[in-house]
């Protein structure tokens, strides 16, 4: 087949040369050797037809299909590149017409890529790196976008990596301002009828290696629908030829071709008076084309024909037409300075030619082997395969569903087991089901139509190429036989010499046609998309160093990525209040340790793999509050009394080596003065040991319960006391002189209270009156409405608008109650006094739903309301003198017991905390003084004949009991004892007539009590 059909051979040299020229200018070129032939008859016919073999290619050009469907994917960079016409649609790449980078390290990238001539309809999707992107709203003309958040190769770190801005290239378009920012692209760059977009890149290497490969699929041009054009017999609607404006979207080929012919920029340039006015071909052979068929049984209505074409406006206009005509069967005619178009489908004769219009004979062939196929081959670009170039035949691969004859194996048997193949091009389809019916329209027309010549009269003259005439003669027997002309040449005798294919309605019936099958793609790892770790796992614990410092660590558990290539990880943290992550560690190790975390923070840690070429993936992220120094200690084991000299004992215990147990700050030991059901609460402070390996304490001797519990430097206690109770009486070889009770009253209490850290007494929710330490504003104190105080009444409210300044922490942290009962010796004395607290504690704030187990929930330990961790502190304290009680103003604590030398003694209670919340709440108080027991004695002391007084050398604080050994007594002598006293006793010795004699003594006085 050739360019044209139906010019005489003298033509063809003419019509080859032209390249690119429109047609009404082809036939001004060759009007000249037609002239003789106008001067006859002033009718002409030029076509061109739809079924050709590909032409010779021009040199240096790749005319492959394959090439062809991959040059238009490419990403070109060029200044003045040829700008290609699209039509239906397509995925494409585009001319990079500028590209900047700007920021600080060239961060942003900024791009400009042209797609095609406009005006398009839509640009549907954009691919970065074959990426489909998901854009934060719809594209649309110059609406600027960025990267939804949810596709996670462009939405990193909270942000978006591309911003992108299409135009659909009207003539009247501005210039982009996300790229007029620079000042390299200024408001004269409007690139005005060039369909582009606009793209911005924020660097990032997980998502970009180098510079991004962009495509994009176009609905393609809008253009002219003459059925849509209600001023045009038999058109509806509002489109108009010559208003763009009203055009729309098409992917009908007639239309587009039609498009192609009559724009004065890319195409052809031909003027609407060179069409029939109402376009009336035009429309009849895009209704064809719309015809709707379903692909397959239960499959979907498509049209017979669509056109998805790039038109590469390099090329030959001629070659153009060709292209768009190969995927519709049009035979485009230039007949009477009309264009006009036929798509060969079904059809009747237009005219009936006898044996009576035949002059001379008639020639009948068969098709010859270079034109009969029992393959036909089409290649088109197949959507589903990346807008790449596909194969479709007829018969299909399994044509075990065809009818026998049908069948390839049988049709080559027929042909003498030769293979006889035919391949064609149809650059513009883009559906297999269409392309192959295609390739069995022109297999079936190889195989059945005969081919006729004849030169006919001039009842010819009015054919056009695929025009269908009916053929009547007896020497092959045709009756009214159908044939589409292929050819029509007049000649200068004003005959026409016509070359005729027979037809058949049956080679345009859509045959059932099977399902294409899925094949599934080859999945290749993608570079730029790595899977995120698996899980993350976090878990704290204590650590000690050499020098004894003790620091808490969060241990981080990296779940292993699946991707198999992966080839490290980055572990990032942050306090949850902070912004910034800090990296903790890079590795192909899974466990990875942050070292002094900040026990009851909360740490916000994450983990991404990332492969060899630096791309990470996401991120797997978790929260961890750290309990480290926060979880309790153990609980003391192993506690127990030994004597230790006459009146103390060493208390003893094994020092807990839990790992939660590396920093333990002190031992808190406690003392109540029962024998069975001590209670940590009601105990009164000890002695405190600091050392977390101490394993022992030394105290003085007493009966009652001792209680022990660890602490760590963070405040938190064992949860349990460990309890040991001792009943070793008279261990102290003491003697109580008396015990001093104060009564605590709602009504005289008060006036006892110290002026400046006053306690509070009260009356608790168990109805005992205590005395506690006392808030530190009033409820008077607090803003806004007498209601409008949120949670304990007693602290001013613990919300902080009502109590901006102490909503959490409202207590006095020192107060003193001065005991209203004193001490009075009538000398000074050494005196052991031993007070006795009954008491509780309590700590409002440290509530389960707004305390410990608020932050901890699982791991705070009971009692979850009101557990006081050993933040409040009891104390009673002695003020001594010697002189009077007013003299007495210097307080020290007691603790188990203290040895004072004193006349007078008061004595005052001291609470303090070391929180502002917690208190003890005292509901007993008493102090008993005891003196050592002691013994005083002299020895062969000479009474002398008269009385004898002995003074003791230190007097006791109560009469002795008096013992006497006297010597060289003769029979009859005794002695009497007068004046007895805790100072001395006189003693007389007689004999039997009562008179005084002088003997020798010994004395021992027991008693208890010392002066100085």
């Amino acid at each position: 087949m050739g360019f044209w059909s139906g010019i005489a051979n003298t033509v063809t040299g003419a019509y080859n040369a032209v390249t690119g020229s429109a047609l009404g200018t082809i036939l001004s070129n060759i009007m000249p050797w037609l002239g003789p032939i106008l001067n006859v008859i002033s009718i002409i016919s030029v076509a061109i037809t739809w079924l050709r073999k590909p032409d010779e290619p021009d040199f240096n050009v790749d005319t492959t299909p394959e090439n062809r469907a991959k040059g238009v994917l490419v990403n070109k960079t060029s200044a003045n590149a040829q700008i290609p016409v699209i039509y239906g649609t397509r995925k494409v790449g585009g001319t990079i017409a500028f590209m900047e980078t700007s920021g600080t390290d060239n961060e942003f990238l900024y791009m400009i890529m042209a797609l095609a001539e406009g005006e398009i309809d839509d640009i549907t999707t954009i691919y970065i790196n074959d990426n489909a992107v998901t854009w934060s709203g719809d594209l649309s003309d110059g609406t600027s976008r960025t990267v939804n958040s949810s596709d996670s190769n462009y939405y990193k770190d909270s942000a978006s990596l591309i911003t992108v801005i299409p135009h659909y290239g009207l003539d009247s378009q501005t210039y982009d301002t996300t790229i007029g920012g620079l000042d390299s692209w200024t408001s004269n760059h409007r690139l005005r009828g060039i369909a582009y977009i606009a793209l911005k890149f924020t660097w990032n290497q997980d998502a970009f290696g180098s510079i991004p490969s962009v495509h994009a699929l176009v609905k393609g041009r809008k253009v002219y629908n003459p059925n849509l054009d209600g001023t045009l017999t038999g058109g509806s609607g509002s489109h108009r030829a010559d208003t763009t404006t009203t055009w729309e979207y098409s992917d009908n080929p007639i239309y587009c071709l039609l498009d192609y012919l009559r724009n004065t920029r890319y195409g052809m340039g031909i003027e609407n008076a060179a069409f029939d006015s109402n376009f009336a071909d035009w429309q009849t052979a895009g209704d064809v084309c719309d015809t709707d068929v379903t692909n397959y049984s239960g499959g979907d209505t498509i049209d017979i024909m669509d056109c998805h074409a790039v038109v590469d406006t390099n090329k030959k206009c001629i070659d153009n037409v060709k292209d768009l005509l190969s995927g519709s069967r049009g035979f485009l005619n230039y007949s009477s300075g009309e264009y006009k178009i036929t798509v060969e489908t079904t059809g009747s004769a237009s005219i009936t030619l006898t044996e009576d219009n035949i002059i001379g004979g008639i020639n009948v062939t068969s098709k010859s082997k270079n034109e009969r196929f029992n393959r036909v081959i089409c290649t088109f670009v197949n959507p589903d395969k990346n807008y790449q170039v596909d194969e479709a035949q007829y018969p299909p691969v399994d044509d075990s569903g065809e009818v026998s004859a049908d069948q390839h194996a049988n049709m080559k048997t027929a042909d003498g087991g030769i293979l006889l193949e035919g391949r064609y091009d149809l650059s513009t389809i883009a559906n297999p089901y269409q392309a192959q019916e295609m390739a069995e329209v022109i297999l079936r027309r190889s195989r059945s139509s005969l081919d006729v010549t004849i030169i006919a009269d001039a009842n010819a003259v009015e054919l056009m190429v695929g025009d269908i005439v009916a053929i009547t003669h007896a020497t092959p027997s045709f009756s009214a036989k159908e044939f589409r002309v292929m050819s029509s040449t007049l000649n200068a005798d004003c005959t026409v010499a016509l070359q005729l294919t027979e037809h058949q309605d049956s080679y345009y019936t859509w045959a059932t046609q099977t399902e294409v099958a899925e094949i599934p793609d080859t999945t290749l790892p993608n570079p730029f998309s790595v899977t995120a770790p698996a899980s993350l796992t976090l878990t704290d614990s204590l650590v000690e160093y050499s020098d004894g410092v003790v620091i808490t660590k969060m241990v981080i558990v990296v779940g292993v990525s699946t991707d198999k290539f992966a080839q490290y990880y980055q572990v990032e943290a942050k306090l949850s209040t902070d912004s910034d992550y800090v990296i903790i560690g890079k590795g192909t190790q899974l466990n990875y340790e942050m070292l002094n975390v900040i026990d009851t923070k909360t740490y916000n840690v994450r983990v991404k793999a990332i492969n060899s070429l630096g791309v990470s993936s996401t991120y797997t992220s978790e929260n961890r509050t750290i309990v480290g120094g926060s979880d309790p200690p153990s609980d003391v084991t192993d506690f127990a009394i030994e004597m230790h000299g006459s009146n103390q004992m060493r208390l003893t215990w094994t020092p807990p080596t839990a790992s939660t147990d590396l920093d333990i700050a002190y031992y808190e030991i406690r003392y109540q003065n029962v024998t069975t059901g001590a209670l940590w609460n009601n105990s009164t402070n000890l002695i405190r040991i600091t050392r977390r390996k101490s394993d022992n304490a030394i105290v003085n001797s007493r009966t009652g319960a001792f209680l022990i519990k660890a602490i760590d430097k963070t405040g938190n206690e064992s949860n349990a006391e460990t309890i040991i109770y001792t009943n070793i009486a008279n261990v102290f070889n003491y003697t109580d002189i008396s015990t001093t009770t104060e009564s605590i009253s709602l009504l005289t209490s008060a006036a006892q209270m110290d002026s400046t850290y006053p306690l509070c007494v009260k009356e608790d929710a168990s109805g005992d009156t205590v005395l506690a330490l006392d808030t530190i504003t009033d409820f008077d104190d607090t803003v806004g409405n007498f209601d409008s105080p949120e949670g304990n009444f007693e602290l001013g409210g613990t919300d902080t608008t009502s109590n901006p300044t102490y909503a959490t922490a409202n207590r006095d942290g020192l107060g003193y109650y001065d005991f209203a009962n004193t001490i009075s010796l009538g000398a000074v004395f050494d005196g052991t006094v031993q007070p006795t607290l009954t008491l509780d504690n309590e700590d409002p704030y440290d509530m389960f739903d707004s305390g410990r187990g608020m932050a901890y929930f699982d791991d705070a330990h009971a009692p979850f309301d009101g557990s006081e961790p050993s933040h409040a502190f009891h104390k009673i304290q002695i003020a001594v003198s010697n002189t009077s009680l007013g003299d007495a103003t210097t307080y020290q604590d007691i603790s188990s017991s203290a040895t004072h030398q004193f006349r007078y003694a008061k004595f005052r209670l001291r609470l303090t905390n070391d929180d502002y919340k917690t208190s003890s709440k005292v509901t007993g108080l008493s102090v008993k003084l005891g003196m050592e027991d002691r013994t005083e004695s002299g020895a062969d002391i000479a009474s002398g004949v008269s009385v004898k007084s002995v003074t003791f050398a230190n007097a006791f604080y109560a009469t002795p009991s008096l013992g006497i050994a006297a010597q060289n007594m003769a029979t009859g002598d005794y002695y009497a004892i007068s004046s007895k006293s805790a100072t001395g006793f006189s003693i007389a010795f007689k004999n039997s007539g009562a008179s005084g004699v002088d003997r020798t003594f010994d004395y021992v006085a027991k008693g208890y009590g010392l002066t100085p």
